[in-house]
Parts: structure tokens; sequence; C-alpha cells
């Protein structure tokens, strides 16, 4: 299978750079899938699953927080807020998370606070979601 550059980036650092088969990750209308040759193209990237298939048939899995995507002439840049192997995810960091945001929503808001604490609670359950899919 054909493959082509990828680097997804997080906040606080470089997750993947190097070739992949393909790429699949969340967009604002589904989960969006990249083979090589793909058209070039800017996306919204949402909180959920990522998963990158590597020349060697491996797969790595990974929780990403919101961002973009674009692909220019057959390469993939992805730079997200957050980004995250299961493994790496703190289970107990997500569900204090989810309790705040959980509590947060409780209480009388903004409309600004409001969406702020759902984004928060959206968050948190996709990570921990990810991490009960592959805990082992």
């Amino acid at each position: 299978m054909n493959t082509f550059s990828l680097k997804v980036i997080g906040c606080t650092k470089i997750f993947f750079d190097g070739q992949c088969e393909s790429l699949v990750i969340p967009s604002d209308d589904g989960m969006r899938g990249i083979l090589a040759g793909h058209e070039n193209c800017v996306m919204v990237v949402e909180t959920g699953e990522m998963v990158i298939k590597t020349p060697d048939n491996k797969e790595i899995h990974a929780f990403v927080g919101e961002g973009a995507l674009e692909v220019i002439n057959g390469d993939v840049n992805v730079l997200v807020i957050s980004v995250e192997r299961p493994e790496d995810i703190d289970e107990v960091r997500a569900e204090e998370a989810k309790e705040r945001a959980e509590e947060a929503l409780r209480q009388h808001q903004s409309i600004k606070e409001y969406y702020h604490s759902k984004a928060s609670m959206a968050r948190a359950m996709e990570r921990l979601k990810v991490k009960k899919k592959y805990d082992q």
C-alpha cells in the first residue's frame, strides 16, 4: 500500500512524525479517513479517537482533542490541543474532570460557561472511552 508523510502535533509535543498508510480521525462531520494521494484540504478535528496505520502494519490508537488537519501536496499535518495514547491517559484525572464538568453544568451559568462545561465534559468522556477501550 502507498504511504504518505504524517505529522501529528499536540500543544506540548510531536506525537507522530513519519510515514503511514492510513489515518482515521474524528471530524466535524464524522470519522474521516486519509490515504496516500488524498486531495488538498483543510478540516476540523473533533475530540475522539485517532488511528494511524504504519507501513509495518501496526496501528497506533490515540485520544485527540480539537484542532485542524491539512493535506498539502500529499503531506498531512494534524495540529490538536491534546493527543494521548490510551496507556498515557490518567483515568483518575479524567474522572475528576468529568465530575467537575457535571457539577458546573448543574450550576446557573452564562451561555459561554455552559458551552465550555459541555466541551470539558465531552473531552473527559472521550478520554475515558479511549482508555477503557484499550485498557489491558
